[in-house]
């Protein structure tokens, strides 16, 4: 393994003041690409610089040099190095007017559809689901905002990350009280056991399926009512950006939704073809066919 990696310069430097070299930033990102097969390449490169001097600082090391020798002496795992190399802030219902304009208009409105077609089973995919809190809201908001014809049995909650370590996490499903703090008790207690720490209820749990995947390597999952990748694209260089906008077109149904982070937009190829959008301020667009229009005709016009 010593071959793969190229000896980098040591730059004595404060740790908070620590400039990396181009050709510094590019050997890291090849041993930890080789080490994890994550081609950390399509990342923007002051993204990668960022994670490696967090790495450097957590790791209490001087130098870059010294977090080279550290990923070469095999003292990580890739599930380990990963999860140095990503970021994994989220909470339950993050960004409340998001979830609020879900529950009140998109999800009823694909509900509704989906009720129509019968046999259909309906699919989300939650990508970059770090340790589960996304995921479990959109299952508890969708529940929340059409109960009244909701069947648990035709719904999946895909959600999906890069890391294997906070997805371990979110497979089993416990948080502390403090994690929990932006629901109101009554979801607590609907939707959670109380113990030793908060469990989600078995019905809610059974609906989702989390797995590791790497969007910029493995398949995509298809026929997908909606698509959430929220902070994801604003990672990525715009190659990278394109690809995984053209697959999350082709993953969606006719009529689908996608939903982006505040601070992502779709690129240039999808502004105006492929999807409109429903809400520009919460980010929310909509798949449309040949004639600009989904299945329905939502949008047509904007929600939001």
């Amino acid at each position: 393994m010593g071959e793969q990696v190229q000896a980098i310069i040591s730059v004595r430097a404060p740790r908070s003041s620590m400039v990396f070299s181009e050709a510094m930033v590019t050997n890291v990102i090849d041993g930890i690409s080789r080490l994890t097969s994550v081609d950390f390449h399509q990342y923007k490169r002051n993204f990668v610089q960022r994670q490696i001097r967090r790495q450097v600082v957590k790791h209490c090391l001087n130098v870059v040099e010294e977090y080279e020798k550290l990923l070469l002496s095999g003292k990580w795992t890739a599930e380990a190095l990963i999860n140095g190399m990503t970021v994994n802030v989220t909470q339950f219902f993050r960004d409340p007017p998001l979830f609020e304009l879900l529950m009140e208009h998109i999800f009823p409105l694909l509900w509704n559809r989906h009720q129509s077609q019968r046999g259909h089973e309906f699919r989300i995919w939650i990508m970059g689901c770090s340790t589960g809190e996304e995921a479990y809201s959109v299952g508890m908001a969708l529940h929340e905002s059409v109960r009244s014809g909701f069947s648990a049995d035709k719904v999946r909650i895909f959600a999906t990350d890069l890391d294997e370590i906070v997805v371990h996490h979110a497979r089993r499903g416990e948080y502390e009280l403090a994690d929990l703090n932006h629901l109101g008790p009554d979801l607590i207690q609907k939707y959670f056991l109380a113990g030793e720490k908060y469990r989600v209820i078995p019905e809610l749990r059974r609906q989702i399926t989390f797995g590791q995947h790497d969007l910029l390597r493995d398949p995509f999952i298809r026929h997908l009512d909606m698509i959430f990748c929220r902070n994801i694209l604003i990672f990525l260089e715009r190659e990278a950006q394109e690809r995984i906008c053209e697959m999350m077109y082709d993953s969606l149904n006719s009529g689908g939704v996608m939903v982006l982070g505040r601070a992502e937009s779709l690129t240039k190829k999808y502004c105006n073809k492929g999807f409109v959008s429903l809400c520009r301020q919460n980010r929310v667009f909509q798949k449309v066919n040949a004639h600009g229009a989904g299945e329905d005709g939502v949008s047509k016009r904007s929600i939001g």
